[in-house]
């Protein structure tokens, strides 16, 4: 592997963070004792994808295996889902394909939606950051398992989102539907333009991309920080009392899934402005990865995709 840029997290610091949740994981219960089990275990495949073995064993084992019992809420409905589809990807395996894939319809029905028609929804009951992990989750469900019905709910979810969560007068992202005094976050962008690129692959539609890349940069208006590099959690905060954070607390870090984005963007576009934009979150949070990175796993997860494509460009 080559050597990170400077200032990056190191292969050093990604190989501690495997140890430490080797050390941590409790299976019987499909959690990481001290880190978010979604952030551990999407960082885990992660590294599956390029090959480590003991990475894809720990995070298969640990994997809750019984999905659609008693989910907490629709936003931990579609975690799970989303954990669930991606282990698919790395291992095609039966039992475990058939659990995701009711880990996808509990989530659905968590949503009160269904994979037919939109009877039910409730467009102001969740925020904007639940629907875009939600739409992609249902996209790369439909790709994994050649299912129609998802792909479609997820279209027919991004099209709501994108015509229903804007404030009227100034056409800019709401974390919910309808209430422009509601302002959307970073999670609220970050996971929206996760789905819309999800989207693309998904459908084909290139209309997708031209929607992740607009919101990208409403996002990057509304909440980057010009002095030290990554993103504010909300408007507010870049006029006054700035509050940045980089790490994953309960779910996963907003700075982490942009840094996602910007990689695969510049991917899709072609255009190097958005690697180095990504560099640069990375850049802003390295000094508090290196002492504390089981609480820093969706940032570490972007440093490992961004080392795994750096040769592509």
């Amino acid at each position: 592997m080559t050597q990170p840029a400077s200032g990056l997290p190191s292969a050093a610091v990604l190989a501690e963070a495997q140890g430490a949740l080797a050390l941590r994981a409790d299976p019987a219960s499909g959690r990481f004792v001290g880190a978010s089990a979604i952030a551990a275990l999407l960082f885990l495949l992660e590294r599956a994808r390029d090959g480590d073995d003991e990475a894809a064993g720990l995070a298969l084992a640990v994997l809750r295996r019984t999905p659609g019992g008693s989910v907490p809420s629709a936003w931990a409905a579609a975690a799970e889902a989303a954990v669930h589809v991606e282990a698919v990807e790395v291992k095609r395996d039966d039992g475990l394909e058939k659990t995701a894939r009711a880990a996808v319809d509990a989530a659905l029905a968590a949503f009160g939606w269904n994979a037919g028609s939109d009877e039910g929804v409730d467009e102001g009951r969740l925020g904007t950051d639940a629907h875009g992990l939600m739409i992609a989750t249902l996209a790369r469900a439909s790709l994994t398992f050649d299912a129609p019905g998802y792909r479609e709910a997820a279209s027919r979810a991004g099209e709501r989102a994108l015509d229903h969560r804007v404030d009227a007068k100034w056409g800019t992202l709401l974390h919910l539907a309808g209430e422009a005094d509601r302002p959307a976050g970073l999670g609220d962008y970050a996971l929206l333009v996760r789905g819309l690129l999800e989207l693309l692959p998904a459908t084909g539609e290139k209309g997708w991309l031209y929607e992740a890349v607009r919101l990208q940069g409403e996002q990057e208006e509304r909440l980057w920080d010009v002095r030290e590099g990554g993103y504010f959690e909300s408007p507010e905060g870049a006029g006054g009392v700035a509050r940045k954070d980089g790490s994953d607390g309960s779910f996963l870090s907003g700075n982490g899934i942009a840094a996602l984005n910007l990689i695969d963007l510049s991917r899709l576009c072609g255009e190097r402005s958005y690697r180095d934009r990504a560099e640069g979150v990375l850049r802003a949070f390295a000094a508090e990865i290196a002492p504390a990175p089981l609480e820093h796993l969706t940032l570490l997860r972007a440093a490992q995709r961004f080392e795994r494509t750096s040769s592509s460009v």
